[in-house]
């Protein structure tokens, strides 16, 4: 291996709003099929897989609006009820404020495993106090159904599942069905960048990332800038102009408020702050909910770990065997303790590539936070020169004074594979099925089948 990257390489380039994002590159050289996502709730179907692979199968709406069921289970003084939940229109965290509410109980006593889109129909587990058993039991709720309540010792909590299933319809493709077959077949075969997704910056206004990296730095008036002040491409004239004039002196009227829309309550919150209590923008942020600002942040860290396994990318660094200075996790568990990742050295290289070879162990890359370590290595001195040109260091992502912004890192794998791909054509359109690990984007194994614009993806 060289001593630094350098490129060595030529890969497709993407789009621009991508590369904006830390996403530079496809990971085929097959020509996109076209095609718009999610035009319907139901073109886009995500079911969730639990730790035990038992798939969480999203029903027909008619069919799910029977009655409950219950399963009490063999468990003694259970503490909470675990539930499946399918939605449609609505964000987890929404449809979790919609249920506690209902609950009259605290938000963060309605835990989940993982957010799951907003523009789809989604089956996933969730859990609440046993307490509201009987209330959750009869819940009648728009756009939201209830079932299948067991007991259990233990909540559910962020990360507990082994992954989700897709359903996919691809509409309006600009190719024949052989050419998307063959596409596809490509897509399958090859290993993917394991970027995080769009959605994951904002759908519309991908700014999420800009401004963690003003709360990691602990610019909080740059914070404040970037939400109110940066434009949306699709926004109203009136809500831009509002943006512009916001931009000399940050500070909001009542006016100003009215004009931004209700979906954009954390903003109008902050901008109420403010006039309460002008200039204080760190008072004026932190009236945002902490787990929203944890989002922000973690956007930062996305952005960090998509531009650096871009750079990986680019330099020719093998995507599927590991070398000597790369970090290996273990699939399908969690690992944040001491024992589930490795690091190779020239010394235990070749044990390392039998592991990675028997689907023991996945190539993983640092999410920079605080506890990253950074060895001697070619990509350990590439994540200093990013670091530097971000102007952040691994220190900033440490903050005792806010929970909410304190982000200690970790690993996530460089790439993804989808094996079980399976696409065929239809009048309809393309459609697409494939299982991912926690952790991966679906949208991105939609970007590489169809190579347009993101806003297609929305």
């Amino acid at each position: 291996m060289t001593s630094s990257f350098c490129r060595v390489v030529s890969l497709k380039r993407a789009h621009p709003l991508e590369i904006e994002l830390g996403m530079e590159y496809y990971s085929t050289e097959v020509p996109g099929v076209g095609g718009k996502l999610k035009k319907r709730f139901e073109d886009f179907v995500v079911e969730e897989i639990t730790p035990e692979r038992r798939t969480l199968e999203a029903k027909d709406w008619e069919e799910g609006s029977e009655e409950v069921q219950e399963t009490h289970g063999e468990v003694k003084k259970p503490r909470f009820v675990v539930f499946t939940l399918q939605k449609m229109g609505l964000s987890t965290m929404d449809a979790a404020r919609i249920i506690a509410a209902s609950l009259k109980v605290s938000r963060a006593h309605i835990t989940y495993a993982g957010l799951k889109d907003k523009r789809a129909i989604t089956a996933q587990a969730m859990s609440a106090p046993v307490r509201v058993r009987s209330e959750l039991e009869s819940l009648k709720l728009s756009r939201m159904q209830i079932r299948d309540l067991h007991y259990s010792r233990n909540s559910v909590q962020i990360g507990d599942l082994w992954g989700n299933r897709f359903s996919i319809l691809l509409r309006d493709i600009e190719a024949d069905c052989e050419t998307a077959a063959r596409v596809s077949e490509t897509v399958r075969e090859s290993p993917l960048l394991n970027y995080f997704g769009i959605q994951r910056f904002g759908l519309t206004r991908p700014i999420t990332h800009l401004v963690g990296r003003s709360l990691v730095q602990k610019q909080f008036e740059e914070a404040v800038r970037t939400m109110l002040c940066t434009p949306g491409e699709y926004e109203p004239e009136s809500l831009k102009s509002v943006r512009e004039r916001l931009s000399g002196d940050l500070q909001p009227t009542e006016e100003a408020i009215e004009v931004f829309p209700q979906d954009l309550g954390y903003e109008r919150d902050v901008m109420k702050q403010l006039i309460r209590s002008p200039r204080d923008f760190e008072k004026a942020i932190h009236r945002i909910p902490p787990r929203v600002l944890t989002l922000f942040v973690h956007a930062y860290q996305s952005y960090l770990f998509n531009r650096i396994i871009s750079r990986r990318a680019e330099s020719g660094w093998p995507q599927t065997s590991p070398e000597p200075g790369d970090f290996l996790i273990q699939l399908d568990r969690t690992h944040s303790g001491r024992d589930s990742w490795l690091y190779v050295t020239e010394r235990s290289l070749e044990e390392r590539t039998q592991q990675v070879a028997a689907g023991e162990y996945g190539i993983a890359v640092p999410v920079p936070g605080y506890s990253t370590r950074l060895p001697p290595s070619a990509q350990s001195e590439a994540i200093k020169a990013l670091l530097r040109e971000e102007n952040v260091s691994l220190r900033d992502f440490r903050n005792s004074d806010s929970r909410a912004l304190d982000s200690p890192g970790g690993l996530h794998l460089a790439t993804m594979g989808v094996p079980d791909l399976e696409a065929s054509c239809s009048v309809e359109g393309l459609h697409l099925r494939f299982t991912l690990r926690k952790g991966s984007y679906a949208t991105v194994v939609a970007r590489e089948i169809m190579k347009n614009h993101p806003i297609n993806r929305v």
